[in-house]
């Protein structure tokens, strides 16, 4: 009996040890090493591809670019563009590389539709100079376990930089049977990885935590003005903090305007414009991901020595779209391909504190990704307000999508004002549902008392339609109900209070740089918020617009001196609103000598905007991900 009792209470003493080192300690998954790993692309063969590289292909089965998917996306066997390369095909690449550097490439083929009764594989091989300095026969028709992509990391065997000569290949396991498959190279890059310190947490070198609320207006937050506020949290830190009371987004919906927070460019510039896939170069700003050529304000902090982390529950800010660029610890949550349901603010900060109980010792940089209060609008109980009696029940559900797509698309008639109304409601109660856990975050992170050594930035990413302007939900239009968005840095340093000239997206990157102390790329358009620098005009763009044919086309817009410009080139029309006087724009003002001179402005930031890098990748989860997020039908 008394050796039934040690063993009971061994066991409830363990759980309670594991318990205590759960709380104290948090979820180990997430500690990081002492020292910051940051990998440098010294050479990205993949987008550098052309036919001169290519030394022999099959004349029938020639090298191209391409996509490769070995198996299920779960297992980590997705599609991914790659130079295919049939057996017998043979690359050569010429390289200056530096001491320590190291080739990483994926490996992998896509097995045949049906299995045939013998399956060959594909011997991959790569020589350096002459050596082989790896091989490995892939056969995912005969073997389950090589139905996925093999990552490598091949070091070039450099004690000083020199150039290199690097050969891919591509061999039949049998010479008298072609292989079973498509093969292909995937991800080929020459890196060169930098180990460094990380920058310690300390109350003089503040920590960046940046909080993007996904399609908050920002007439719909107490701080700019919505009454009664749904934002009594977010009105708190607002009070204590610096304001900007017209930040525009550069974009009208989230993957193109994401794309502008993180990387300080405009969507014509970073490429992440269409969501689909580039089409050749002419064709190479209006992509659907990152470049990697692009430099983003996580990689310039990981740079530093500052930890850098990711939570979104956004399909489009992922790995998929390159967004996660520079983050070295990124979670990105499962998604409904439906859209019926996003991950909570709730379950996004509990994951970020989870990782801050492992690593609050260092210095970080985060950004958090809410899906609050983006459709369909189902808010808690809590927040959730009763539905008035003769509405459908797909509007009473919170569910938008199928009325949003008639009316976008297909030019029915717009919503009753009674549907129209209870809409607005849930959007509120999702509103005040995000501030009641951003009270709870701000709390937790004061317990820690990692608040006041924190800069808080909260920002949206776009607005949202509720017919306006005739349509519902967002992407297609430009109109302010879908570009203000609000803005509000509070932290060390920031004196409180409110400023009234123009912010953009494109300012975060050169605002947290200087705060950070780290350096910008050159030529970056946006301005450091916290300095004297004064506001230009605000650019704004999407190629999610509808023509009449409902086929995608451009619109672009500028903002500048109270007024705002819109043009769409498609129908060749222009849209000029006094938003002083008509901040709901329902005057168009097109042909005011006001008009002429903004036509002039948009016209030379056309002509002069840089084009964005080239780029092969091309993850085609991505247009599912768009039409659950629906800006596809």
């Amino acid at each position: 009996m008394r050796r039934r009792r040690r063993i009971v209470a061994a066991t409830a003493i363990c759980i309670g040890i594991a318990i205590t080192a759960l709380k104290w300690f948090g979820d180990s998954r997430f500690r990081l090493p002492a020292r910051l790993v940051t990998e440098d692309v010294v050479a990205d063969l993949s987008a550098a591809f052309d036919r001169d590289a290519v030394v022999a292909e099959p004349a029938a089965d020639p090298v191209r670019l391409g996509v490769v998917q070995p198996g299920e996306p779960l297992r980590g066997a997705g599609p991914r563009a790659v130079v295919v390369a049939p057996a017998g095909a043979r690359l050569r690449f010429r390289v200056a590389a530096p001491a320590g550097a190291v080739l990483r490439l994926g490996a992998g083929v896509e097995r045949p539709k049906t299995r045939p009764p013998a399956a060959h594989g594909v011997r991959f091989s790569v020589t350096v100079d002459g050596r082989e300095r790896y091989h490995r026969l892939v056969n995912p028709a005969a073997h389950h376990r090589d139905q996925r992509w093999f990552d490598e990391r091949i070091d070039l065997g450099l004690e000083t930089g020199r150039s290199v000569d690097i050969v891919l290949e591509t061999a039949a396991e049998r010479a008298d049977r072609p292989p079973d498959g498509t093969p292909g190279w995937s991800r080929v890059r020459v890196v060169r990885d930098t180990a460094r310190d990380r920058q310690p947490a300390s109350a003089s070198a503040p920590n960046v935590l940046v909080l993007l609320v996904d399609t908050l207006r920002a007439d719909r937050v107490g701080s700019y003005g919505a009454a009664p506020s749904p934002t009594p949290t977010l009105d708190a830190l607002a009070a204590r903090g610096l304001v900007f009371e017209n930040a525009i987004a550069q974009s009208s919906w989230t993957l193109a305007s994401v794309a502008s927070i993180l990387s300080g460019l405009h969507p014509r510039s970073h490429g992440a414009v269409s969501g689909e896939p580039v089409r050749g170069d002419d064709d190479r700003s209006r992509g659907e991901l990152l470049p990697d050529a692009v430099v983003t304000w996580p990689e310039r902090a990981a740079e530093a020595g500052i930890t850098t982390v990711g939570v979104s529950s956004n399909p489009l800010v992922s790995r998929a779209t390159n967004l996660a660029q520079g983050f070295e610890t990124f979670v990105e949550f499962t998604w409904d391909p439906t859209g019926r349901n996003w991950t909570s603010a709730a379950e996004v900060n509990r994951t970020f504190l989870a990782w801050l109980a492992q690593n609050h010792r260092y210095r970080f940089v985060a950004y958090l990704h809410y899906m609050e209060p983006h459709d369909p609008y189902t808010p808690p109980p809590a927040t959730r307000p009763p539905a008035p009696a003769g509405i459908r029940p797909a509007i009473a559900a919170g569910w938008v999508r199928d009325a949003a797509n008639k009316i976008n698309w297909d030019g029915a008639p717009p919503l009753a004002s009674l549907e129209l109304d209870y809409l607005r409601q849930l959007y509120d109660g999702e509103v005040r549902a995000w501030d009641t856990e951003l009270s709870k975050l701000l709390n937790r992170l004061g317990a820690l008392g990692v608040l006041d050594s924190t800069l808080v930035v909260v920002t949206g990413d776009h607005g949202e339609e509720f017919q306006e302007h005739g349509m519902l939900t967002h992407g297609a239009h430009l109109y302010q109900e879908s570009l203000r968005v609000p803005l509000v840095i509070a932290g060390p340093g920031v004196p409180a209070g409110r400023r009234r000239d123009v912010a953009q997206g494109i300012d975060v990157f050169p605002t947290l740089a200087a705060y950070l102390g780290v350096p910008v790329p050159p030529g970056l358009p946006g301005r450091d918020l916290l300095s004297a620098t004064p506001a230009g005009a605000a650019f704004s763009e999407t190629a999610r617009g509808i023509a009449p044919d409902g086929k995608p086309m451009d619109v672009v817009s500028v903002v500048m001196d109270g007024w705002q410009l819109i043009h769409t080139p498609a129908l060749d029309r222009f849209e000029l609103y006094d938003l002083d006087r008509d901040p709901g724009e329902r005057n168009d003002r097109y042909g005011a000598a006001d008009g002429d001179a903004l036509k002039a402005v948009l016209a030379r930031w056309q002509e002069s905007a840089p084009a964005a890098p080239r780029v092969v990748d091309h993850d085609p989860t991505v247009r599912d991900r768009l039409r659950a997020l629906g800006y596809v039908q």
